[in-house]
């Protein structure tokens, strides 16, 4: 039978539904016959059905020839149908022809039609064009000759508005400029440019500087008509470009700075350094005299006075190079070089209030004397109220400028975008940058000096929180008035280069703390004088006042750096950088920190040793703890308190962790040293265990007496604890274990025992060379050396608890601002 594809069968079924048996795609001949015959009874009925079956077959023969004939009729109709739709596309396609050629025609006639008409309209166009061209031609012609018999004239005023009509007119005729006629208006008025800058430069030249003028001009009536024509002359050369302009104003400043020159330039006495405040007076002079003059004579936006004192200022600065240049920087007298740069400040600040009308009042301020200007004080409000007064009248101008720029545009006069003039902040102050380095070294000095003075008679400051040594105190202070001044003068290179002196400050300090400790605290290595150090009396007090400085140098650090960073000069913000001294100051406390720890944990080493001579072999009575137990606890008990009361809550916490670290394990340790102990000896060495699990599970909790206060103990500590005691607990059981039970509760309750391990147990329990080898046998291990436990692993499970701790006291001084407000101390 065949078998049609699956989507040819839902085809054939969608097109021609039918509900015969025989049609369907699933069609079991077989079944079909089971199921119309389904015994031999029924097989009497087979010829009736065969008859039916041959009646069906005629009945689709002939239906079959019925289809075949109506699709042979219907195939010859759609060919005569698919030739009438050629010819009538044919058709259609010659018609469209017919159009389109129709449409082509239409065209040509209208663009005969229209030939003549564009003609005339582009003709019309380009007369415009040269009508309008031809009227700006002339008025050109007109204006450049006008131009030029006004500058022959020296009349100004008119030539400056013909000096702005022809620079507009030109604009136009930026595309012929190859034309001969532009070309000649072009060299025309180059040539009265010239002619007109050399005039009015004369002009200015003759009067000279403007002090002096009074020489010239022989009464007050020919003064002012002097001013006015160089008023009118500065319209022209406004008109001539900013180029001119610039070439005026240098011209202008340098002559009237002749007299400057001669007078402070080169080797001249009154230039010294020391003179610095003659050259300020001179400049305060000059503009007294000839401000009035200036602004007769030039225009306001001009801003001249601020021109002049930039000149000055560069002049001035020109000087001072030559003079710091001449000595070398270590060789410079500090108190001189101080002072004029204080001068010079006081002169920035002076003028940039006058000219800019801006001015930082969060900047610290000098006197006159280089002292901090207290802005609460009489002269601080004095000088404040001054700043108001100066940045108002600034605004004023401001203002007049704007509207007096708005009539001028409403009025048609147009004026190139004013050029920015540079700021006078730190024009002076920034020359002696490069020459600061004596200062920087006087700083340096007078810092090692103070922390030799108050590090030679150490005190402790107990103001704050925790008892630290005052040196500490005196050092932030100092560092912090160090920063005012240093700001007050400058925050560029020299700031920057005594912040690295604070660095090395800082790190001189920590290098004294560290002088305070024993030697082998900064090693890592072991040694023989770290396994006999004792604590000496009250050396512990001593021992928390350097852990509590540190960590007060930790917390300030940060604070330090922000304020550095606020106040230095933005191009060196992402170099200030103070974690090296903030993990140095760390270290330092980690460092007496362990001091401690060693001392109680060496303290304990004589009761581990009575521990171990004890004979646990013969013990008979379970009493109270051992007095080993109770001589640990007595021990410990007195420090305590101490360092509880003495310390922060975080390094007394990590003084619980390392001192469990150190001493928990030594428990395990010493009990393996035991020899031949019995089940007697076991169950109180359970006792002394339990007693000593709860001496350090108390440990962080102790008060300042002695006693268990109701501080929470740390989870991650008792945790520790725990699991470190039920170690202990678990080889003391396996000692008291049955000899015949003890392998498999080796396997129970200690998993990852070895075979020393196991040979420990066996020898606290006294068996047997081959006894141990049988029972080692069976456990499936080899006979090994004894060993004791390591304490890798140990160490391990504290490293999360004291590697936090510098996370934890950066999180705190980023919290508070020790910096800004430390406590009482003595001003250096």
């Amino acid at each position: 039978m065949m078998q049609l594809p699956v989507g040819v069968e839902d085809a054939i079924s969608r097109v021609l539904p039918s509900e015969d048996v025989l049609d369907r795609a699933e069609f079991d001949c077989v079944e079909f016959i089971n199921r119309n015959f389904p015994d031999e009874s029924s097989l009497a009925d087979i010829e009736p059905f065969v008859s039916r079956l041959n009646g069906r077959m005629k009945e689709l023969d002939e239906n079959l020839s019925h289809a075949s004939q109506e699709q042979s009729l219907a195939a010859h109709q759609a060919l005569a149908d698919l030739k009438e739709a050629q010819k009538a596309v044919s058709q259609l396609y010659t018609k469209i022809y017919d159009i389109r050629g129709k449409a082509e025609q239409s065209e040509v006639m209208v663009q005969e039609i229209c030939r003549d008409i564009k003609q005339l309209d582009y003709a019309k166009r380009h007369l415009q064009t040269s009508i309008t061209a031809l009227k700006r031609l002339h008025m050109l012609v007109t204006a450049v000759d006008q131009l030029e018999y006004m500058a022959s004239q020296r009349l100004y005023k008119e030539a400056a508005s013909l000096m702005e009509a022809v620079n507009s007119l030109f604009t136009h005729f930026e595309g012929y400029t190859k034309v001969t006629k532009i070309m000649e208006l072009q060299k025309s008025v180059h040539a009265i440019r010239v002619d007109l800058e050399t005039q009015i430069f004369g002009d200015f030249q003759v009067i000279g500087p403007l002090a002096s003028v009074d020489a010239i001009a022989k009464d007050e009536a020919e003064m002012q008509h002097m001013f006015k024509n160089l008023t009118t002359a500065c319209a022209v050369v406004s008109a001539l470009g900013h180029e001119t302009r610039a070439k005026l104003v240098t011209t202008f400043c340098t002559e009237q700075l002749v007299p400057y020159e001669k007078a402070f330039g080169g080797k001249a006495v009154a230039g010294g350094l020391s003179n610095i405040d003659a050259r300020f007076a001179w400049f305060f002079q000059l503009i007294a005299a000839i401000e009035s003059r200036m602004e007769a004579i030039f225009p306001v936006h001009w801003q001249m006075s601020r021109r002049l004192c930039l000149f000055f200022c560069e002049r001035t600065r020109v000087h001072l190079l030559s003079q710091l240049g001449a000595v070398g920087s270590d060789e410079l007298d500090v108190t001189s070089l101080l002072k004029a740069l204080q001068k010079a400040l006081l002169f920035e600040r002076e003028v940039v209030q006058r000219y800019e009308g801006d001015v930082d009042d969060n900047r610290p301020e000098l006197n006159e004397k280089g002292q901090l200007i207290d802005p609460a004080s009489a002269e601080g409000i004095k000088r404040r109220l001054l700043r108001q007064k100066r940045v108002a009248e600034q605004k004023a101008i401001r203002a007049e400028l704007q509207t007096k720029a708005q009539n001028e545009e409403h009025m048609g006069v147009s004026h190139e975008h004013e050029e920015t003039i540079p700021s006078l902040q730190g024009v002076l102050s920034r020359t002696f940058d490069p020459y600061m380095t004596a200062y920087v070294a006087l700083e340096r000095k007078n810092m090692e000096a103070m922390l030799h003075e108050v590090m030679g008679s150490e005190l402790v400051d107990r103001n704050g929180a925790l008892p630290v040594f005052s040196s500490s105190v005196n050092m932030f202070a100092y560092i912090r008035n160090s920063v005012k001044r240093c700001t007050a003068l400058t925050n560029g290179q020299t700031f920057f280069d005594l912040h690295l002196e604070f660095k090395h400050c800082v790190s001189l300090y920590a290098q004294r703390l560290l002088a305070k400790l024993p030697a082998f605290a900064v090693s890592d290595s072991a040694s023989a004088s770290a396994a006999r150090w004792r604590l000496a009396e009250k050396q512990e007090e001593e021992l928390c006042f350097v852990i509590n400085t540190a960590e007060y140098c930790a917390e300030t650090l940060p604070s330090l750096e922000d304020v550095i960073r606020a106040k230095i000069d933005p191009a060196y913000t992402d170099a200030i950088e103070l974690a090296k001294e903030t993990d140095t100051c760390h270290d330092v406390a980690t460092a007496a920190m362990k001091c401690i720890v060693l001392g109680l944990d060496n303290l304990l080493d004589d009761e581990w040793t009575n521990m171990q001579r004890v004979n646990w072999a013969s013990f008979e009575n379970v009493g109270d703890e051992s007095a080993y137990v109770m001589a640990i606890a007595d021990k410990l008990r007195p420090f305590v308190p101490t360092l509880h009361s003495m310390l922060s809550g975080l390094y007394f916490t990590n003084f619980c962790d390392k001192l469990a670290a150190a001493v928990v394990p030594k428990v395990l340790g010493s009990i393996l040293k035991c020899k031949r102990v019995s089940a007697v000896a076991t169950q109180q060495l359970l006792l002394d265990v339990h007693a000593l699990k709860m001496l350090f599970l108390n440990l962080p909790a102790m008060g300042r007496e002695g006693e268990v206060g109701g501080v929470t103990v740390p989870a991650r500590y008792a945790k520790f604890v725990n699991a470190e005691m039920a170690h202990v607990e678990a080889v003391l059981k396996l000692i008291g274990t049955p000899t015949e039970m003890l392998v498999e509760s080796f396997k129970i309750m200690w998993p990852d025992g070895n075979a020393a391990d196991f040979q420990g147990i066996l020898n606290m329990k006294g068996l047997k060379k081959t006894d141990q080898l049988a029972l080692l046998e069976q456990l499936g291990l080899q006979a090994a050396a004894p060993k004791q436990r390591s304490m890798a692993g140990v160490e391990e499970k504290v490293t999360d608890m004291t590697e936090s701790l510098k996370t934890n006291m950066q999180k705190m001084a980023k919290a508070t601002n020790p910096f800004n407000y430390m406590g009482s101390t003595t001003t250096q």
